[in-house]
């Protein structure tokens, strides 16, 4: 797997993803996402699902082509949803752009 293959994630969701890890999880989460990025991924439209293991399937969900929620990131894993995969994911992803502030239409202005 490559950050290519997996839909870019929102830095917010990737921040509250690690930061609602135990201590002991985020000193493990660089050994996840380096071992996340060995595993088979498959894209169904706008999921992509990862193969965890023979057993646990981790699906990214992003509508649009972003991943823009937390919840759009599960794991089938028995620590779900409080567990190593989904933020191992989320940073092993690229980062999506922030969405671009609306320019001011200066023709409505008095």
């Amino acid at each position: 797997m490559t950050a290519a293959q997996l839909p870019p994630v929102a830095p917010e969701v990737t921040a509250t993803l690690v930061e609602d890890l135990s201590p002991r999880l985020r000193k493990r989460l660089d050994a996840a996402v380096t071992k996340l990025a060995a595993r088979p991924t498959h894209r169904d439209g706008e999921t992509v699902t990862v193969a965890v293991d023979d057993d646990t399937e981790l699906r990214l969900h992003a509508p649009g082509g972003v991943v823009a929620t937390v919840d759009a990131i599960t794991c089938g894993c028995l620590l779900a949803p409080a567990c190593l995969h989904r933020a191992a994911a989320a940073c092993a992803a690229p980062a999506a752009d922030p969405p671009s502030e609306p320019v001011p239409d200066a023709a409505a202005e008095p």
